[in-house]
């Protein structure tokens, strides 16, 4: 049986795909049934509204290089508007914004990487879960 659960006082709008680009790169030579690796990096960047308690979070996604090294290259950006409840602790607002805001982003980032990677020559790039807690790289705009 189902029950009702009670919402969060942090809510978010519906994320969107702001921006992806591919290019596969056609010179990437790898021997034949080899597990292809490439480098994947991240970025965070937080506009904090100062006349409403929200923010808008973009997480960017950098996968490989434009370069002879690399299966692909892919950047992707993710974003939506967070919200929260006036009274919230200033630590727990950052602590959503910097920890769960990029993960609930990436967690729709990761079926867009997969499935335009899987329609490569090199099979499909998943993204590992990533430890936020190691993760600082977040930009306040």
């Amino acid at each position: 049986m189902c029950s009702e659960i009670p919402e969060s006082p942090f809510q978010f709008s519906t994320p969107e795909l702001a921006c992806l680009e591919f290019v596969p790169n056609r010179d990437f030579d790898a021997p034949p049934n080899s597990e292809v690796r490439t480098s994947i990096r991240m970025g965070i960047t937080v506009r904090r509204n100062n006349l409403a308690p929200e923010a808008e979070v973009e997480l960017t996604m950098n996968i490989g290089e434009k370069d002879v090294n690399s299966p692909f290259y892919i950047r992707a950006v993710e974003r939506a508007r967070f919200r929260w409840e006036k009274d919230m602790a200033d630590t727990t607002v950052k602590v959503v914004l910097e920890g769960n805001a990029p993960l609930l982003l990436l967690s729709y980032l990761r079926p867009v990487i997969v499935q335009i990677t899987s329609a490569s020559a090199y099979g499909a790039c998943h993204i590992p879960y990533v430890d936020l807690r190691k993760f600082k790289p977040v930009n306040y705009e």
